[in-house]
């Protein structure tokens, strides 16, 4: 009987050692099906360190850019889906910004995996009602509509179906960072629900100092 129990007992933590490496797993969510929900992480990237480059297209597939293309002006990354109630909540105060200083800060709002698609936890009243996109194009679509009905004027890339910039940049639901202009972060923001939000009232301030030198 003991030997039993003990077998058991071993079997039982091998299990739970399984499921937490689960829960842990920071792999490209391409191994993920569409409705599965990614857990919120904060990521290693830190204030002062370089921003990892990336090369993606905007919404209409017709122009490319690349990160460490910019450097020269500050940047101001924005990453969010039309699915995530707070991101669209907050995208008046990141539209302000963009006014004030798109002649001198790039900007660039990168739609990423949806927040609360109807394959997934869905929220009843949610402005947008769509579904995990599984390609690329799939994805264009949604994000054009999101431009189109918000009047999104900050230019949009979009992430591939692999997520593979999310991943980099631990985004999901939404967050946005502030470059320098020679590619550092200099203020990671925060991975959250009202993660885009609270970077937004504190981007003038970090732009300003950032367009003064006093980085």
């Amino acid at each position: 009987m003991n030997k039993t129990l003990a077998l058991l007992g071993c079997t039982l933590a091998a299990l739970t050692q399984l499921a937490c490496a689960g829960e842990n797993d920071q792999r490209p969510v391409k191994s993920r099906s569409a409705g599965d929900r990614p857990r919120i992480l904060q990521g290693t990237l830190q204030d002062g360190g370089a921003a990892p480059d990336f090369v993606l297209q905007d919404i209409e597939g017709t122009n490319t850019v690349k990160l460490t293309g910019l450097k020269g002006k500050p940047v101001v990354l924005i990453f969010g889906s039309c699915t995530c109630p707070p991101f669209v909540a907050a995208t008046q105060a990141t539209q302000t910004l963009f006014s004030q200083y798109k002649d001198r800060v790039h900007f660039l709002l990168i739609y990423i995996r949806e927040a609360h698609p109807t394959d997934g936890r869905v929220i009843p009243g949610n402005q947008f009602v769509v579904q995990s996109p599984t390609t690329l194009a799939e994805r264009r679509d949604i994000a054009r509509d999101f431009a189109k009905r918000l009047k999104v004027s900050i230019p949009i890339l979009v992430d591939g179906p692999d997520d593979k910039v999310s991943a980099t940049y631990a985004c999901w639901p939404n967050r946005m960072y502030i470059l320098d202009a020679q590619g550092n972060i200099a203020d990671k923001g925060m991975a959250a629900p009202g993660g885009t939000a609270a970077s937004a009232r504190r981007a003038t301030q970090v732009l300003d100092h950032l367009l003064q030198g006093k980085h």
